[in-house]
């Protein structure tokens, strides 16, 4: 089972566009699916369009009355597909934004990366082999500065990127990690969960693998959420919270 984790806060425009591409790149991955949409406090159609794509595929919309922030929202999804899991070694949990700012084209490739062994799969702006798409170039350079002071501060084998949203994981990787960190798996409200998610993990030593990942920023109405200046500090001071990974044993 794939399951996608889709945090989602008045993605009205974009929610389903999203899942009917998801629908349409699964037809080329033999696996059984499942995208689960938490709709962060919207007040907008964010739920109701969602709802609306069950006739299409495979959906499940998770609601919260308020809007809480991003780390909430990824933390429930994380703990929803660890629970609906059944077969946590094989299952994969698929993050991706709401707002269409990833293409799902790599899915397939992602999910043949966990097949090969790998157990986290991210999703990689940072290639000199693609231009990056239709992204700006503050958060272009939010992302670039973050990903090489964390990789000289806290290493992990295989990653450039650390402030990729669209990332797989094995279900079982996320199960040892939520018995190890229990309610601290992830303490950030904003998207630094997400680089706070792949810390944690990497104290694991799990195997890691990137994709090239289209990202842009244009397909969306909406103003922009994104603030490099808090992304930079609030990523960077994961650094005094999570712990560096310990050295792998030889």
């Amino acid at each position: 089972m794939v399951y996608f984790l889709i945090p989602a806060h008045e993605e009205e425009e974009t929610i389903g566009l999203l899942l009917y591409k998801l629908r349409s790149v699964m037809e080329d991955v033999r696996r059984d699916y499942l995208a689960i949409v938490f709709d962060d406090g919207s007040r907008d159609a964010t739920a109701q369009v969602a709802e609306k794509y069950r006739k299409f595929l495979p959906v499940r919309v998770l609601k919260h009355a308020k809007n809480n922030g991003f780390g909430p929202a990824l933390d429930r999804l994380v703990r929803e597909s660890c629970r609906l899991s059944r077969y946590p070694q094989r299952d994969i949990a698929i993050t991706i934004e709401a707002d269409f700012s990833w293409s799902p084209d790599p899915v397939p490739a992602m999910v043949r990366e966990i097949e090969a062994g790998a157990d986290i799969v991210i999703g990689a702006r940072a290639r000199v082999d693609r231009p990056v798409e239709s992204m700006p170039l503050s958060r272009r350079a939010a992302g670039r500065v973050v990903s090489t002071i964390l990789k000289a501060v806290m290493p992990l084998q295989g990653v450039t990127d650390y402030t990729s949203t669209f990332r797989a994981y094995r279900i079982s990787t996320l199960k040892q990690a939520i018995a190890a960190n229990q309610e601290n798996l992830i303490s950030s409200r904003d998207n630094a969960a997400n680089v706070e998610l792949l810390l944690r993990l990497g104290r694991m030593h799990p195997s890691i693998a990137e994709v090239p990942a289209p990202s842009r920023c244009d397909i969306r109405n909406r103003e922009s959420r994104y603030s490099w200046q808090s992304a930079i500090k609030s990523q960077l001071g994961l650094t005094g919270r999570v712990d560096r990974a310990p050295a792998a044993r030889g």
